[in-house]
């Protein structure tokens, strides 16, 4: 598996080395070391909240106080039965990571570009518990793969971090139609954190995610992006082909490096003024910089979200 990009917190403090733990692990270690480190230098969050809401049942006991009594249960039943409260969340954080093919590209750094991805997704997830927010996943590739609903019980972390866990590079890349299908599965308003390449049509990514705008979600897109994907550093005569698609071209590097990165640096831009036109967050993440960097970005556009 990939390494931790250069430069995170982890290798910066020279800490216990991810490299020999589970996937499973590593990313609860990456996400938990990531946050924790940020959080430390940040006053207190102003998202923790401290209302509850109901959540479920268990059988009373005597050491159970009699108010936490459902008293309609009991006149329906005839038993007993005390409610479960949980924390009430400040919102809702759905993050929708990318698992197309075109995700499992990686350059001279060595992690591709769906590991980055499903760090940084496992540490928007633990930051978003972290702050009392319930948080959910989605995965996708051509269509919806895995979704779990916003939580913010306990053990929901590992939950997710099982699911990130089994992804594995899948189809083609099919953004706009997986966005309309999330936006009639994700219940109520809140944050939409979406982990991609953007590796497909930039006029239909722009309609799925005009509407979950119109359904009046906040959007953060963090654009996934190999370093080498912008400098395109090969040399001597080298075969390319298209990671989604059956293309493939022999060509010197060097004659067609300036238009490639002319037309990459066009993507770039169109992508990103499609979100700021929408008034959707975008982050380009490229996958040598640290998860506290991207954390911090993302903390810093959510502020500007919900304040």
């Amino acid at each position: 598996m990939s390494r931790v990009p250069a430069g995170s917190q982890a290798e910066r403090k020279g800490v216990v080395d991810p490299k020999g733990l589970s996937l499973v692990s590593r990313m609860e270690f990456v996400a938990r070391t990531a946050v924790e480190g940020l959080l430390s230098g940040l006053h207190p969050s102003p998202y923790f909240g401290s209302s509850v809401e109901y959540a479920d049942h268990r059988p009373y006991t005597p050491s159970d106080e009699i108010r936490s009594i459902d008293w309609k249960l009991l006149a329906r039943t005839d038993k007993y039965y005390v409610k479960l409260y949980e924390e009430q969340t400040n919102t809702r954080i759905t993050v929708i990571l990318d698992t197309s093919r075109s995700m499992a590209f990686s350059g001279s750094d060595g992690i591709t570009k769906l590991d980055y991805g499903r760090f940084l997704a496992a540490s928007i997830c633990y930051l978003a518990l972290r702050q009392n927010d319930a948080t959910g996943l989605a995965t996708f590739d051509n269509a919806v793969r895995s979704y779990i609903p916003p939580r913010s019980v306990a053990n929901h972390f590992r939950h997710v971090l099982s699911s990130l866990e089994a992804v594995t590079p899948g189809e083609d890349t099919r953004v706009s139609n997986v966005l309309k299908e999330l936006a009639g599965r994700i219940p109520k308003r809140g944050i939409v954190v979406l982990i991609s390449d953007l590796l497909d049509d930039p006029e239909s990514i722009a309609s799925g995610l005009s509407l979950l705008k119109h359904l009046r979600h906040d959007l953060v897109v963090f654009h996934v992006v190999d370093p080498s994907e912008r400098s395109f550093p090969w040399e001597k005569l080298t075969r390319f082909h298209d990671i989604e698609g059956e293309g493939r071209i022999v060509a010197n590097p060097r004659t067609i490096r300036a238009a490639y990165q002319d037309r990459f640096e066009k993507f770039l831009a169109t992508l990103r003024s499609t979100c700021l036109e929408r008034a959707i967050g975008y982050e380009l993440a490229l996958t040598d910089q640290p998860y506290d960097e991207m954390l911090s970005n993302y903390l810093a556009r959510r502020s500007r979200l919900t304040g």
